[in-house]
């Protein structure tokens, strides 16, 4: 089987580097920009250092603040066009997975006539985008590294994706610095969805040498100072390794896709509005125990890896403890496992698994190949 590794043209990192972003416009051939990111964070005036490069470097520049948390087909439309009233030749991302997926989706539309959904798939967008700029936030979804959007289909509520090359940002910036002001309950679910990131990307059926050594790297990073950032969000050193986490797992599950964890997570119903990060940890020991027998030896260097040590044990032994392994590091965390303390009904199982199996990119690379019926009976097991 032969195998392709895709990544973004370009990364800037280092603290301060958001300095650089008005460079990064011009070395694009773009003299117009729209910064998208999400009405918190402008509130905040987290986006300021990106207006101030973009004024020192001479580029024009428009705020658009209405990215919404869960984007969907109107907020992507929205957003395109004041792209294009503005005349804007560069899209910036700048914010979490939300703020970033708007831009990705916006530069689509940007060229490409709409609606949105059109592009739900794989390979579906036809040719370049408008040429974009993402600067994540947050060290957790890996976005910025990915050609991956995620969009909420508005018919069916369900969660889509636009899966294409054409997506990959032209360049990134990873600035710890601009990190440090996020509170510890976000730091945690972002840190802990980086590492499902890289964990399933590293297990999964499509896993290859060069997706393991970036997941290898950042599980490494992420579950060694994600106690430490969360902990004490100035330090500055964690941040930064967290954040490098974070987008090489990106690099890495961006050439493999994830698995059941967050085939399941993704599937629970949005009235219950629970944060995606949250999802992926409560639920990831779950996916561990339902998953560890189909690559024990993966999984043993997983729980390895948790657990802070090399051990020489039976790797049966080892992939066994991984769930353990991580149920630690939530509780240091302060994360619940599983889905009924965070008030889903048991009676939403049932469409949870049917809608998780459904969802292909996901499950054709998780390691245990199921039925429904195998997965809906360990759900409510671990309910």
């Amino acid at each position: 089987m032969h195998h392709t590794f895709h990544s973004v043209s370009k990364t800037v990192h280092g603290v301060g580097s958001i300095a650089q972003a008005g460079d990064e416009v011009k070395n694009l051939g773009g003299e117009r920009a729209i910064i998208v990111t999400d009405p918190g964070l402008a509130s905040l005036g987290l986006h300021k250092p990106v207006e101030e490069a973009l004024e020192t470097a001479g580029i024009e520049f428009v705020l658009y603040a209405k990215a919404e948390l869960e984007p969907n087909a109107d907020s992507i439309q929205d957003c395109a066009s004041a792209a294009t009233e503005f005349k804007a030749d560069v899209i910036i991302g700048f914010g979490g997975g939300s703020a970033l997926d708007t831009a990705k989706a916006a530069s689509v539309l940007a060229v490409h006539e709409g609606p949105i959904s059109k592009y739900f798939g794989v390979n579906v967008v036809p040719g370049p985008c408008m040429p974009m700029i993402a600067i994540p936030t947050t060290a957790g979804t890996g976005s910025e590294m990915t050609s991956i959007s995620v969009l909420t289909n508005n018919e069916t509520g369900a969660k889509m994706g636009v899966v294409s090359d054409y997506l990959y940002a032209d360049a990134v910036i990873l600035d710890p610095a601009i990190t440090t002001g996020l509170p510890a309950h976000v730091t945690a679910m972002t840190g802990v969805d980086a590492f499902v990131h890289a964990m399933e990307s590293f297990v999964g059926l499509r896993a290859t040498p060069f997706t393991d050594a970036q997941n290898l790297a950042a599980m490494k990073l992420i579950a060694a100072n994600i106690r430490k950032a969360y902990t004490n969000g100035s330090n500055l050193e964690a941040r930064e390794a967290m954040l490098y986490g974070s987008a090489l797992a990106g690099l890495g599950f961006g050439n493999t896709q994830n698995g059941v964890i967050h085939a399941v997570g993704t599937s629970v119903p949005a009235k219950y509005k629970l944060p995606h990060g949250l999802l992926m940890a409560c639920f990831a020991p779950v996916g561990i125990s339902f998953n560890y027998m189909a690559n024990p030896e993966k999984y043993a260097i997983v729980a390895d890896i948790l657990n802070g040590e090399d051990t020489f044990g039976p790797v049966l032994e080892r992939a066994e403890g991984c769930a353990e392994a991580f149920i630690a590091m939530l509780e240091d965390l302060d994360i619940k496992v599983g889905l009924a303390p965070y008030g889903v009904q048991e009676s939403d199982l049932e469409g949870i698994a049917t809608r998780a199996m459904a969802a292909k990119r996901l499950m054709d690379n998780n390691p245990r190949q199921c039925t429904e019926k195998q997965l809906l009976d360990h759900l409510q097991k671990t309910f």
